[in-house]
């Protein structure tokens, strides 16, 4: 027999065996390390978000009542355009590509109209019917931003925007007066 006895055999068999890497592992270790969290690229960003449905309403709003029926024939052209509150951070452009990516495709720098269109609406007894012609948009919020390698935001500014559609019509509401 050897010098050495059948216990440290298999003790060093199991080490040998212990240091082997399967091929998974070892490419896992070979590859770079992920990022840390939290770490950006940096830079100026521009974003738009928070959407919500909304009618530009353009021109007139008619009203009638109480009760009865109210009927609006609509014969003159109107637009609506996409418009920003706050100071210029982004442009219309940006911010009707990023709604048209986001929510609807049909989203526009602006929309016009010159048919005809008659629009006609019960009005609920004692209440006085309103309506107005124009786009069914969106509201957001445009921001920019610079953004550091923490991804912490730096000399933010922000604004609303109300991006037109190319759906068009009527939007009707009641008042008690």
């Amino acid at each position: 027999m050897n010098r050495f006895g059948k216990g440290s055999m298999l003790a060093a068999a199991a080490m040998m065996a212990a240091s082997i890497i399967s091929p998974t592992v070892a490419l896992a270790e070979e590859g770079p390390e992920p990022a840390p969290e939290g770490v950006c690229s940096g830079g100026w960003r521009s974003n738009v978000y928070g959407y919500s449905s909304t009618h530009i309403g353009s021109g007139p709003i008619y009203k009638d009542g109480p009760g009865g029926t109210i009927v609006v024939t609509r014969t003159t052209a109107g637009a609506a355009k996409t418009s920003f509150t706050g100071t210029a951070g982004v442009s219309v452009s940006f911010a009707v590509g990023e709604a048209k990516a986001e929510i609807s495709r049909e989203a526009t720098n602006e929309v016009s109209w010159g048919t005809e269109h008659q629009y006609r609406r019960n009005v609920s007894s004692g209440k006085y019917g309103n309506t107005q012609y124009g786009s069914w948009g969106h509201n957001a919020t445009w921001e920019k931003y610079y953004e550091l390698p923490s991804c912490a935001k730096s000399q933010r500014t922000s604004g609303a925007v109300k991006i037109a559609n190319n759906s068009i019509g009527f939007r009707y509401w009641e008042t008690s007066y």
